[in-house]
């Protein structure tokens, strides 16, 4: 339960400081980062960390199972990312530059995220 805490304070720790970053970016006057749509990225890496998180930490961690839900995990969320960056830019052309930036920006936040909570949950269990 303490652990469960504790990850949901850095989870929220990491959702806040992923958003004021892309925020800060947004002010600069550039085409790479100047979009009013900063906020989305941090909301589906929010959500999509959450789910993924939820549903590797379910069942046996020592597993060889556990390391292929990992990876495919890992390949559905860059696939879904692709689709959505794809999608945003059919829709919103003259901000997909700076939306695919700040995209990117978050995925590697929260795959930092992502893999260090893994990694200690790994830890734990062994």
């Amino acid at each position: 339960m303490q652990s469960q805490k504790k990850y949901y304070i850095q989870f929220i720790t990491v959702c806040i400081g992923a958003l004021i970053f892309s925020y800060g970016l947004s002010q600069i006057p550039n085409r790479y980062f100047s979009t009013n749509h900063f906020w989305i990225p941090t909301i589906f890496f929010a959500l999509s960390t959450l789910g993924v998180n939820a549903l590797l930490t379910k069942g046996d961690k020592q597993s060889k199972e556990f390391v292929f839900k990992t990876l495919a995990m890992s390949m559905a969320r860059l696939l879904v990312c692709m689709i959505f960056v794809f999608v945003y830019s059919l829709i919103n052309k003259p901000q997909a530059l700076a939306f695919t930036c700040h995209f990117m920006i978050q995925y590697l936040i929260f795959t930092v995220f992502e893999i260090s909570f893994l990694l200690k949950y790994i830890k734990q269990a062994n």
